[in-house]
């Protein structure tokens, strides 16, 4: 054979067996690519070629190409999904209008869903402390039938107001609102009834001045929205002494939030110094002991034919008919029938008798015994 027809041959099977050595690189590189994806997978990393990792290569199928043509349809089924809507929202747009008057329509749909949300939301609020105040007045009302009503959350409010004001003085119970005290919500029972009221228990507390204070306002306050208003002092409070007014004003003081001024008239100050306050203000409420007021209203200084709120304290045994001839004639002047209080002790059978003329029928019996 001719020298130059074996370099050829041999040529030619250099060839071959550089294309046989390439091919088998390129099937264990293949492999390796699937070991490597399903490590990938058993890590949680997943790829595009995901349909590798749940199957091996088959005679059929060696390299799962079906697999991931399988893979593939689906995302591609998916992704038409997902491109449906824009689609859909590009011809709504065209047969609606324009996008300037689309996305108007959409801010004002959005709007319109706040305005509504905001509604709801200031309605359950409304509902929600409705609740707690129903709950709060149910707790007053215990032993209170249903004819007889619930007291006012403005009477709460008012009592409220004066234990925060007063809170670093040792007058009320601590850790007692005022709105649980038992005296103080029989009080309003027989105060919202009509029902006068006599108490032989002694002279009015702390508690029980707050609560005759408050259910005052909340009937002045129920009056002003009905149109009634009062020229002359609504509340008057006669005390026996100068120290006893100090402590009740001390009391309704707070309640000059709510617009009530409180006056005390008694033998500490000068007359002069109290008729020329009291010609610059209207009080609601007067506190006053029986012998100064009646000098002030024998002056003309003072007004109390429109009284509404008789409160009488200090109708002991040891008073005396001429302390009760006093309230006697303070109540003739007073033209209307206002709903009187009194707070009495140590009182005998017969003298019991004397402070019961002073209260009109009908009345209740109170104590916090």
């Amino acid at each position: 054979m001719p020298k130059g027809e074996d370099a050829i041959i041999r040529k030619k099977n250099k060839s071959m067996r550089k294309k046989m050595r390439s091919d088998s690189a390129k099937v264990s590189n293949r492999i390796a690519a699937i070991i490597a994806q399903k490590k990938r997978r058993q890590s949680g990393k997943r790829r595009m070629c995901q349909g590798m990792c749940f199957s091996l290569p088959t005679l059929e199928d060696p390299f799962n190409d079906k697999q991931i043509n399988l893979d593939f349809k689906k995302k591609d089924k998916t992704t038409k999904t997902k491109k449906v809507w824009p689609s859909k929202e590009v011809s709504n747009l065209t047969e609606n209008g324009s996008d300037a008057s689309h996305n108007k329509r959409k801010v004002n749909r959005v709007h319109q869903l706040d305005r509504k949300n905001q509604e709801q939301k200031r309605a359950r609020v409304e509902k929600e402390s409705t609740q707690s105040d129903k709950e709060n007045t149910e707790k007053l009302s215990v032993n209170v039938s249903k004819d007889e009503g619930c007291s006012s959350k403005f009477l709460i409010s008012c009592l409220k107001t004066i234990q925060d004001t007063m809170h670093h003085r040792e007058a009320f119970e601590r850790g007692k609102p005022l709105f649980f005290d038992s005296w103080g919500f029989e009080f309003w029972r027989c105060y919202s009834s009509g029902k006068h009221v006599l108490e032989t228990s002694g002279h009015a507390t702390m508690e029980q001045i707050a609560w005759i204070g408050s259910s005052a306002v909340d009937t002045i306050t129920k009056k002003e929205k009905e149109g009634v208003f009062f020229a002359s002092p609504y509340l008057l409070f006669i005390v026996p002494s100068q120290e006893k007014a100090t402590q009740v004003r001390a009391v309704c003081k707070p309640l000059k939030a709510f617009g009530i001024h409180t006056v005390s008239l008694h033998p500490g100050a000068s007359i002069d110094h109290q008729i020329h306050g009291l010609k610059t203000c209207e009080p609601e409420f007067l506190i006053c002991t029986p012998d100064r007021l009646l000098e002030l209203v024998s002056r003309k200084a003072v007004d109390i034919s429109g009284v509404c709120s008789l409160i009488i304290d200090g109708l002991e045994s040891s008073s005396g008919d001429a302390h009760l001839d006093s309230i006697k004639s303070i109540q003739q002047h007073i033209s209307v029938d206002p709903h009187t209080v009194a707070f009495c002790s140590g009182l005998t059978n017969a003298s019991l008798a004397a402070v019961s003329s002073l209260l009109p029928t009908p009345m209740c019996r109170l104590s916090i015994d």
